[in-house]
């Protein structure tokens, strides 16, 4: 964002006065910020080097982005990569959000609120300057919110439950505000500034998401893929990237082209005031007069249908792109049981362990529905315990041939199977003199009190699977 109102600077006052002294005064500003940007080079070329072990395990061709999009795309007997297909839209409807807004923003505040010259460039740069206070403020909160702890640790899942269901009810909150600000009220300078103040609240947060997919997208390419161990990380880049300029380029000349449709009527304003400065010997300030008069009288000539079709863009159409980019944030599949799954990947990749306290521990999935399968244990009359008979691979089909009911369910879901301990009779154990206890054989009962131990300290695991 810092990059873009750097670069939007020029470009303002340019607008509002382009004389030959702010033209160079750019030029200068222009190769400063050149000659800054030469420090990220050493960066590129260290970055550009790969060591040559890394090549000798690269596991064959990574691709490229024509077989990214043949991924997404269904036929050929193969279910699409949904969390492809689903991150692809994202990236594809905040391309074309970001070039209807970037496009119509200035015919908004010129033709809407009837501004120009320096009255136009203070409002712009004082809603940018609004607006960058604002980001750079939530995002020192949300580094704290959503950067704190190692993602691995939190079995439950609820740091990446609470990050998406928050940036989703961002952008959703984001476009009513817009639809309202923009679409409903009348235009003023006040609706100018509390939308760059409201736009900021809903989407400073959204970054801190569509990072964190983008790399759970290449990890779990790379784990889980079809060729494990293949990095293709700079092709699935490549095409998030093409995807976003793709629409941002669609969408920002349709923009332009509605508003010819519209009935945008432009004048050569410094062309008409020419030829003061052919008959004046000192005319620098007849003429700029003339060109803003000129100027003022263009704007108040634009009819009614210019004015709507600007707002119904920024107010309606914009909303409407964030509508469908919540929608598929939400249904993004890397999440849950999943994404704890990925982590796990990770982590046996690295060979590192992960050491979770009593209370980090949690349900990594919680359904609506729930079917257990339990191996349980019974008492007999006489006040023993006794296991009950149960065959290991008997668990093992009942097991399976659950998952592939729940497999052949339409819709979307979600299934993970776990063990709970502590609620089924002991195990198989082998006591100190070798003497094993079997399916059957009646297990004496031991004083609650003996600090040995319970034979209950091993026990037979209930299977849940939950929907």
């Amino acid at each position: 964002m810092m990059g873009g109102g750097c670069g939007a600077i020029p470009v303002l006052v340019l607008l509002a006065d382009a004389s030959m002294l702010n033209r160079l005064a750019f030029v200068f500003y222009i190769l400063l910020f050149g000659l800054v940007s030469l420090e990220a080079v050493p960066i590129f070329r260290e970055a550009k080097v790969e060591p040559k072990a890394a090549e000798a395990e690269e596991p064959g061709d990574v691709g490229s982005v024509l077989d990214i999009l043949r991924e997404v795309m269904p036929g050929r007997g193969k279910e699409p990569n949904m969390a492809f297909r689903h991150l692809m839209a994202v990236k594809f409807w905040h391309g074309a959000y970001g070039a209807s807004i970037g496009s119509t923003l200035f015919y908004y505040v010129t033709y809407n609120l009837r501004l120009g010259g320096w009255e136009r460039m203070q409002v712009i740069v004082g809603g940018g300057l609004i607006a960058g206070v604002t980001e750079v403020s939530l995002n020192l909160i949300y580094m704290r919110m959503f950067s704190a702890g190692d993602g691995r640790q939190d079995m439950s899942g609820k740091t990446d439950r609470h990050l998406l269901r928050f940036v989703v009810f961002c952008r959703l909150c984001n476009a009513v505000a817009t639809f309202f600000i923009i679409g409903w009220a009348d235009a003023s300078i006040l609706m100018v500034f509390l939308w760059a103040f409201t736009t900021r609240l809903g989407l400073a947060s959204f970054s801190f998401w569509r990072v964190s997919a983008q790399c759970w997208l290449v990890d779990e390419d790379c784990i889980f893929g079809a060729v494990p161990g293949r990095r293709r990380q700079g092709v699935i880049f490549g095409a998030l990237a093409m995807t976003q300029n793709f629409a941002g380029a669609i969408f920002s000349s349709m923009t332009f082209l509605g508003l010819g449709l519209a009935g945008l009527e432009t004048v050569n304003c410094e062309a008409q005031c020419k030829h003061l400065s052919n008959t004046l010997v000192d005319s620098s300030g007849v003429v700029k007069e003339c060109i803003e008069t000129c100027f003022l009288g263009v704007i108040e000539q634009q009819p009614d249908s210019l004015r709507w079709y600007v707002r119904a863009v920024i107010g309606m159409w914009a909303p409407l792109c964030e509508l469908l980019i919540a929608f598929h944030a939400w249904k993004f599949p890397i999440k849950g049981a999943r994404l704890r799954r990925l982590y796990a990947g990770i982590c046996q990749s690295r060979g590192e362990e992960i050491s979770l306290k009593p209370q980090d521990s949690g349900t990594p999935h919680t359904g609506r529905s729930k079917i257990v399968l339990s191996v349980e244990a019974a008492k007999s009359n006489g006040g023993r315990v006794q296991r009950t008979k149960s065959d290991g691979n008997g668990l093992l089909w009942r097991l399976a041939h659950t998952t592939a009911m729940v497999d052949s369910w339409p819709g979307a879901k979600s299934l993970s199977v776990f063990f709970d301990v502590n609620e089924a009779g002991p195990r198989d154990k082998v006591t100190s003199s070798g003497v094993g206890i079997s399916e059957g054989d009646e297990v004496p009962q031991e004083d609650p009190h003996d600090e040995k131990g319970s034979v209950w300290a091993e026990v037979v695991p209930a299977t849940r699977v939950s929907l």
